[in-house]
């Protein structure tokens, strides 16, 4: 800040250019310290004037994203994520960031017993990342609940296809398949059926995602109703308030010298979500199964 003040803002300069550069950088990088230890609002702070100076970098949206996602806020995550995608339709990583909100929305949905809009946010969790074991175990379980049984088995030989480890498929397949072992419904020729579709649907993908496309008839492009817009007035008024711990991870700060911008791990960002649901909602979809 002081050399751009020196040089009277002068954004013809190059020295500005680059100066504002690592200024912008500075800022994603204490906001990432920031997610790190916990002060995701101040994160988010940070990250707000990183993108008021920088508004064509998709990693600060990422981040924000993360951020938003950590504390709950799903619906502001999500327009975060959908940024980042427009700046980049093509990033895997934010594909896979969009897939993880929408089965966190199923889930939500999901504990309310609205088990109809849960089985669309899973599904629209799949679509966007059909590799993802839980996001089938999640529907198995909504249609379970409404007893669309064939549909709830077919999502469990998707699931246990794709992690056949898996303790929930396993505890569901009982359910489903009640005194059968878990070798004998994998040997049914209707479950090999399945199973090989499923295959074929994996191998098609392969590492290529160029080609996986994000419907917009989904929660994508949810609106921000009244009722989200009065918990994010709430969450200004918190995060405006001064937080004093903040300023020791500042000092505390490494080298800030990045030619790009840091983005948070994607396994992180899948730790917060495990840490969060899966032993809630393993937990959570016993109980209402019973």
């Amino acid at each position: 800040m002081i050399t751009i003040n020196k040089i009277n803002n002068n954004e013809a300069l190059p020295l500005y250019q680059s100066t504002l550069r690592q200024l912008v950088l500075s800022y994603n990088d204490f906001a990432i310290e920031c997610y790190l230890k916990g002060y995701f609002e101040e994160a988010i702070s940070l990250l707000d004037q990183a993108i008021k100076r920088e508004r064509d970098e998709k990693g600060f949206y990422l981040n924000r994203g993360d951020c938003f996602k950590a504390i709950g806020y799903l619906s502001f995550a999500l327009a975060d994520y959908q940024q980042a995608l427009e700046l980049d339709p093509r990033d895997w990583v934010i594909i896979s960031r969009i897939s993880l909100v929408h089965h966190q929305y199923g889930i939500n949905e999901y504990r309310e017993k609205r088990f109809i809009e849960a089985e669309k946010c899973f599904t629209t969790a799949i679509t966007c990342n059909i590799k993802v074991a839980q996001y089938y175990i999640s529907r198995s379980w909504s249609r379970f609940m409404q007893k669309n049984l064939p549909g709830a088995r077919a999502d469990l030989l998707r699931g246990i296809y794709l992690d056949p480890d898996m303790e929930e498929g396993i505890m569901l397949s009982a359910r489903l398949y009640p005194n059968e072992n878990i070798d004998s419904i994998l040997a049914a020729k209707s479950s090999q059926k399945i199973l090989k579709q499923m295959k074929e649907l994996v191998v098609s993908e392969q590492l290529d995602h160029d080609e996986v496309v994000v419907s917009h008839n989904t929660l994508t492009y949810e609106p921000i109703g009244k009722e989200n817009m009065a918990q994010f007035t709430e969450w200004i008024n918190s995060y405006k308030k001064s937080n004093n711990k903040v300023k020791t991870i500042l000092d505390e700060r490494p080298d800030l010298t990045f030619p790009v911008p840091r983005v948070i791990s994607v396994e992180k960002v899948r730790t917060a979500l495990a840490s969060d649901s899966k032993s809630r909602v393993r937990s959570k979809l016993r109980t209402e199964a019973k």
